[in-house]
């Protein structure tokens, strides 16, 4: 027999293409769970980011403008305009304490922004976070850390 024809037979032969197959597989499977768990640790991190952001939020929402609270007059009191009105610059001091006095898995919270208009508070924080599964060629891009955002807001309360 020639090269050729033993070549040919070689390629025909079925002899350990299932073990090929399952092991080009097995490491498709692997790659792809290490980037799910990589994936959901990160939303995790915002989910928490997101609860910390809140409670922060909250706190800072129950800051009381007295003087516009008392000199209301009958037509806001009952017209459209029935919230309590907040003191946005005693609010933003609370909700930077509150987030300051907080960690994302033991690292610094950022208030990378704040808004305050007509007794509704917006607020964005961020983090980073150490990546639970680190890739070689993504780590140096990034240094295997994760930014991580959120944007939170709340309206005072109605007043009675």
């Amino acid at each position: 027999m020639n090269l050729i024809g033993q070549v040919r037979n070689f390629i025909r032969s079925e002899e350990g293409s299932l073990s090929v197959l399952i092991s080009a597989l097995f490491l498709v499977v692997l790659t792809l769970s290490i980037g799910i768990i990589d994936i959901t640790d990160s939303y995790l991190a915002k989910r928490e980011l997101t609860q910390l952001g809140e409670d922060a939020l909250l706190v800072a929402s129950h800051s009381l403008d007295e003087n516009r609270y008392y000199l209301r007059t009958t037509s806001e009191i009952f017209g459209n305009s029935n919230r309590v009105p907040l003191d946005c610059q005693v609010a933003s001091a609370k909700f930077a304490s509150e987030v300051s006095s907080h960690n994302l898995r033991g690292n610094v919270i950022v208030v990378s922004g704040w808004n305050c208009i007509n007794d509704q508070i917006t607020a964005s924080i961020s983090s980073s976070i150490q990546a639970l599964v680190i890739f070689p060629i993504i780590s140096q891009i990034n240094g295997g850390r994760v930014d991580v955002s959120a944007t939170i807001g709340a309206t005072s309360e109605l007043s009675s």
